[in-house]
C-alpha cells in the first residue's frame, strides 16, 4: 500500500493566535485587555509566529525525505524549461538608416521577459512574400480561353498557359491553424519559387535609390519557418538529427537586366543558422554592395509577370514602392532540374528576425553580507531561477551548489575517530566544503551550518550572477512580445509566432509515479516497452497516442530494417490530429540523450488514408431521429479515431484493415436502433471500396460520414486535380 505523507498540522498564525485567546478567559478569567499593546497579547503572537515557523519546517520534513530517497536511486528532478521563439524588429518609424542591434536585448510580452539571442542589422525597409497560385481547372480554362479571344493574333497556344494569381505568405494570425504553401509539390506554385518583395516603408518620402544605398553591403536576417503541421525527424546513428544530404535553399535578387529577353538574377551570399526545410532558421544574407539591383518596369505589353518574371502586385500602393525581388527556392541540381525527393513546405517569412528565449541574465546582484550564522539564507530578486546557470561569488570566490547541504564536508576538517592514528582522511565526495542550496522556485539560498558546509563569515560581500525564466508561463500566442525599453525610438518588436518549449519541471510526486518504470529500464530506451515509457515522460506535450515499431523504418516499410526504430507520435487533439514541428522536437530532444547510439530512430505523425462512410438505418418507432442518427455518426467517429475516444481506449490499430462490419457492429449499438440497412465506404478518390487495408503507419481519417433513414446514400468526394507543367502568365484582370 501507498505511504501517506503525514501533515502534522496545517493550522496558519491567525488560527493558532486565536486559539491561544480563547483559552484566555478559561484560564485567566482577570485578563481582559486583549488588544495589540497588551504584553500579554505581543507574547501570544510571537509564540504563534514561531509555532508556524516551526510547523512549515516540520511539514517539510516528508518532501525532503522522498527527494532524498529519489536522489538515492539516482532519480533527478527535470528542472523547468525556458520557452523559445523568433520575433521581428521593424524600423518603422526611424531614421532612414541601417541599425545595428546587439544579442542579449530584453523583450517583454507583459511581465513576461525575454532576451534575443542574436545580433541583427535592422534595415528600414518592409518585406512581403508572395507566391503564384495556379487557377483551378474550371478558371484556368475560362482564362485560356478569353486568352485565345483578345490574342489571338500573338500566335500563342492557350492550352500550353498556366494562369496564377499572385497570394500573399501572410504571417500566422491564429496559433491553432498556421497554414503553409508547398514550393515542392506542384499544386501551391506554378514555379516552386517565394518571392520575397522588398518595399520601401508606408509613407517613406526618400527616392527608391537613397533606400537601395541605405541597404547595400548589408545583412538581411530572414526567418524561415517551416510547415508547422506534418513534420517528421530522425535521429542518425552516432547522434545527430540532420542529414548532410540534404537539398538547400536558393536566393537570388532580382537584377533588374535582361539577357535574351529573359530576367537576370544574381545569387546572393547567405549562412543559415539550422536547417531551413526543418527547423525555424535564421538566414544572414548578404546584399551585394556594387551591383545591378532592381525591379523590370519597361517590358512589353503581356510580359510582366510571366515565365521567370516575378510575380504581378495588382495593388499600385505596394507596387509603387517595390525596391526589388529576392526569389526563394530549392537550390536545382547540377543538371538545372529540381530535387526530386526534397520536401520545401513553409508557414512563414519575415525578415529583421532574432531569435528570444525566456532565460533573461543577471550580472553580478548584490545578495548583501554574511552574518558568519548558522543555516544563513539570502534572496534572489528574479524566480524562477535556473539554477544551473548560478554563479555565487563570496568576497569574490566562487562557492558550488549543492543538492542536499547534510551532505556537505565541515568548514573546519575533523578526523574520523574510527581510522587509526596518523592515517589520512579518505577523499570526500565534495571537494570542498564552500557550498549553498538553491531553490530555483523562491529564489532562496541557504548556506550550511559550520559542521556540514561553510558559513559565510561576517561582513563577506555576497554576490551572484544567474538566469531567470522557464515555465509553461513562457508559451505565448502570436503577437504577445510587443514591448522592448531598450529599442531606439520608432522601433517595434512582435512574434509572428507562438513561443513554444516553456514547461514547469517535474515535482516530486511525477518522479515517484515514474520510479517503476526507471528502475526497470534505468532511463535507456532499449527495448519496445522502454521507447514507450519514456516518450510518455516527455515534457511540455500533450501526447495523444505513441506506438513503438522495431526494426521499421518508413523508407523501407517492406522489409525489416536492423538498428532501425520508428516512434508513431499522435497528438491530443480532434478529427486526425497531426503534430507539428515543435511536438517533434520535443520528443527528439527527450529521446536523444537517452536512446542507445547504435539506434537509428525515426520520429513521424501518422499517414491518414481518407475513407468515407455512409450508413442507412432504420430508427425505432417514439425515438427522436435526429439524436440518433447523432450518436450513430459520434459512435462510428470514436471507433475509427486514431487516438482513444469512447469506447475506442487504445485508437485505430496498426494494420487493421477497415471493413463493414466492423463499423455496422458500432452503428447496432447505438441506443434507438432497430436495424442497418447497409454500410457503402469510398476512399479519398471517389471510388467505392467494400474495405479499406492500412499498413505501415497509416490510419483511417474518416473525411465524411452519411447516417440516413433507410438505405445508405451516395458521397461523392472531389479528387484534387493533377498538376501541369505549362508557362506561367498572371491572371487576366477585368477591364471597365
Amino acid at each position: 500500500m501507498p505511504l501517506i505523507i503525514p501533515q502534522l498540522d496545517d493550522r496558519n498564525y491567525s488560527e493558532i493566535l486565536q486559539e491561544a485567546m480563547a483559552r484566555i478567559s478559561v484560564h485567566n478569567p482577570e485578563w481582559t485587555n486583549f488588544n495589540d499593546s497588551d504584553p500579554g497579547i505581543t507574547l501570544l503572537q510571537l509564540f504563534a509566529f514561531m509555532t508556524e515557523n516551526l510547523q512549515y519546517r516540520a511539514n517539510l520534513v516528508p518532501e525532503r525525505n522522498r527527494l532524498k530517497f529519489l536522489t538515492l536511486l539516482g532519480i533527478t528532478l527535470r528542472p523547468a524549461s525556458a520557452a523559445q521563439g523568433v520575433v521581428r524588429i521593424t524600423n518603422e518609424r526611424g531614421p532612414l538608416q541601417t541599425v545595428t542591434l546587439p544579442a542579449n536585448l530584453p523583450v517583454y510580452a507583459g511581465k513576461v521577459g525575454f532576451v534575443t539571442q542574436n545580433g541583427l542589422d535592422v534595415l528600414p525597409i518592409e518585406m512581403l512574400a508572395y507566391y503564384r497560385q495556379p487557377l483551378p481547372v474550371d478558371q484556368q480554362q475560362s482564362a485560356q480561353t478569353t486568352y485565345g479571344s483578345l490574342y489571338s493574333t500573338f500566335g500563342v497556344d492557350p492550352s500550353s498557359l498556366e494562369f496564377y494569381q499572385t497570394v500573399p505568405l501572410a504571417p500566422p494570425t491564429n496559433s491553432a491553424s498556421i497554414p503553409s504553401v508547398s514550393l515542392s509539390n506542384g499544386m501551391d506554385t506554378v514555379d516552386g519559387s517565394l518571392w520575397l518583395a522588398l518595399l520601401t516603408r508606408a509613407n517613406e518620402s526618400a527616392q527608391s535609390a537613397d533606400v537601395l544605398n541605405a541597404i547595400r553591403g548589408r545583412t538581411i536576417t530572414l526567418g524561415v519557418m517551416p510547415a508547422v503541421e506534418d513534420a517528421s525527424r530522425i535521429l542518425f546513428p552516432g547522434g545527430g538529427s540532420t542529414d548532410a544530404t540534404q537539398p538547400s535553399l536558393q536566393f537570388s535578387v532580382a537584377t533588374g537586366t535582361l539577357q535574351a529577353d529573359q530576367p537576370v538574377y544574381q545569387d546572393l551570399t547567405f549562412r543559415a543558422d539550422a536547417n531551413p526545410l526543418q527547423d525555424l532558421t535564421l538566414v544572414q544574407i548578404t546584399i551585394p554592395a556594387a551591383a545591378n539591383i532592381g525591379v523590370w518596369d519597361q517590358l512589353a505589353p503581356l510580359m510582366g509577370g510571366t515565365g521567370d518574371f516575378p510575380p504581378t502586385i495588382d495593388d499600385p500602393s505596394i507596387g509603387s514602392r517595390l525596391l526589388t525581388w529576392i526569389r526563394m527556392r530549392l537550390k536545382p541540381n547540377a543538371d538545372g532540374t529540381n530535387p526530386a525527393t526534397a520536401t520545401a513546405d513553409f508557414s512563414w517569412v519575415g525578415i529583421n528576425a532574432t531569435r528570444v528565449t525566456q532565460q533573461i541574465q543577471v550580472v553580478g546582484e548584490p545578495l548583501g553580507t554574511g552574518t558568519g550564522d548558522p543555516d544563513q539564507t539570502v534572496q534572489l530578486a528574479n524566480t524562477p531561477v535556473i539554477t544551473s546557470t548560478i554563479q555565487l561569488a563570496v568576497n569574490g570566490s566562487l562557492w558550488q551548489s549543492i543538492d542536499d547541504i547534510l551532505a556537505a564536508p565541515p568548514e573546519v576538517p575533523v578526523r574520523d575517530p574510527a581510522l587509526p592514528p596518523g592515517a589520512t582522511l579518505p577523499p570526500s565526495a565534495i571537494s570542498t566544503s564552500n557550498v549553498y542550496v538553491p531553490d530555483s522556485e523562491s529564489g532562496l539560498i541557504t548556506f550550511g551550518t559550520g559542521l556540514n558546509g561553510t558559513r559565510p563569515p561576517a561582513g563577506a560581500t555576497i554576490a551572484a550572477s544567474y538566469a531567470y525564466g522557464g515555465g509553461s508561463i513562457g508559451n505565448l500566442g502570436i503577437g504577445s512580445i510587443q514591448n522592448s525599453p531598450q529599442l531606439p525610438a520608432g522601433f517595434t518588436v512582435e512574434n509572428p509566432l507562438p513561443t513554444w518549449g516553456g514547461d514547469d519541471g517535474e515535482t516530486v510526486a511525477d518522479a515517484e509515479r515514474n520510479i517503476p518504470s526507471y528502475l526497470k529500464d534505468g532511463g535507456r530506451a532499449v527495448s519496445e516497452q522502454d521507447f514507450t515509457d519514456i516518450v510518455n515522460q516527455t515534457p511540455g506535450i500533450a501526447l495523444g497516442r505513441v506506438e513503438i515499431l522495431p526494426l521499421f523504418s518508413p523508407d523501407n516499410s517492406l522489409d525489416t530494417t536492423p538498428g532501425a526504430v520508428t516512434v508513431l507520435a499522435i497528438p491530443q487533439g480532434p478529427g486526425a490530429p497531426e503534430p507539428d514541428i515543435v511536438f517533434l522536437d520535443a520528443i527528439c530532444n527527450f529521446l536523444e540523450p537517452r536512446r542507445l547510439v547504435t539506434t537509428e530512430v525515426y520520429v513521424r505523425g501518422p499517414v491518414y488514408v481518407g475513407l468515407s462512410v455512409a450508413i442507412g438505418v432504420d430508427v425505432l418507432a417514439g425515438r427522436d431521429i435526429a439524436t440518433v442518427t447523432q450518436a450513430v455518426q459520434t459512435a462510428v467517429q470514436q471507433y475509427l479515431s486514431p487516438i482513444p475516444a469512447g469506447s475506442n481506449t487504445t485508437g485505430w490499430p496498426l494494420s487493421k484493415t477497415v471493413d463493414p462490419t466492423g463499423i455496422l457492429i458500432q452503428a447496432l449499438k447505438v441506443d434507438g436502433i432497430s436495424d442497418i440497412n447497409g454500410v457503402l465506404l469510398w476512399d479519398a478518390t471517389s471510388a467505392a471500396i467494400t474495405q479499406l487495408p492500412i499498413s505501415g503507419l497509416q490510419l483511417p481519417q474518416l473525411l465524411q460520414i452519411s447516417v440516413t433513414i433507410g438505405d445508405p446514400q451516395d458521397i461523392t468526394v472531389v479528387a484534387p486535380p493533377p498538376a501541369k507543367q505549362l508557362f506561367a502568365v498572371p491572371m487576366l484582370q477585368p477591364k471597365c
